[in-house]
C-alpha cells in the first residue's frame, strides 16, 4: 500500500523520471558515450539505428522500470525513518539488480567485456539514486515521515 496519494505518486514519478532520464543522457552524452563506443562496437547500434524511433521508446521505457520500481519501493516502506537514508537504499539495490545484474549476463550473453558493462552501470546508478532522492523529497516534502 502506498504512503502517499496516487496523485502524488503519479506527479512525482514523472517529475523524478524526467530529472533521472536528462541526467543520465547528460553522463551519457559528455562523460560515458566517447570512451564506452569502441568497447561495445558490434553490440550496440550505432549512427541512425540507434535513433530509430522505437528504439528511443524502447530505451526510455527501459529506463523507466526501474525508476517506477525505486518510486514504488519507497513509497510503500516506513524504515529506516530518514527519506534521504530510505531514497538512497531503495535506489541503490533497484540499481544493484537491474542494472549491475542485467550488464553481467549481457556479458556472459553477449560480445562485451564485464568492465565496461560495469562503469556503464555505475553511471546508471549515478541517474536511479539522485532521481529517486528527488521522488522522496517529493513525495516527503522533505520531512522524515511520510506525508
Amino acid at each position: 500500500m502506498l504512503n502517499v496519494s496516487a496523485g502524488r505518486f503519479i506527479w512525482t514519478f514523472f517529475v523524478g523520471y524526467f530529472f533521472c532520464s536528462m541526467l543520465n543522457w547528460g553522463i551519457a552524452e559528455f562523460l560515458l558515450n566517447d570512451w564506452a563506443a569502441p568497447y561495445f562496437e558490434g553490440f550496440v547500434r550505432s549512427g541512425e539505428g540507434a535513433s530509430a524511433g522505437i528504439n528511443i521508446v524502447k530505451m526510455s521505457v527501459g529506463f523507466m522500470i526501474p525508476l517506477f520500481v525505486s518510486a514504488w519501493w519507497f513509497s510503500t516502506i516506513r524504515t529506516p525513518i530518514s527519506w534521504v537514508l530510505r531514497a538512497i537504499y531503495v535506489g541503490s539495490m533497484v540499481s544493484l539488480a537491474a542494472f549491475f545484474g542485467t550488464y553481467t549476463f549481457i556479458s556472459g550473453w553477449g560480445n562485451v567485456n564485464w568492465w565496461p558493462l560495469m562503469v556503464t552501470a555505475v553511471c546508471d546508478m549515478g541517474s536511479i539514486v539522485p532521481g529517486t532522492l528527488l521522488i522522496a523529497w517529493l513525495q516527503t516534502r522533505g520531512t522524515q515521515t511520510s506525508a
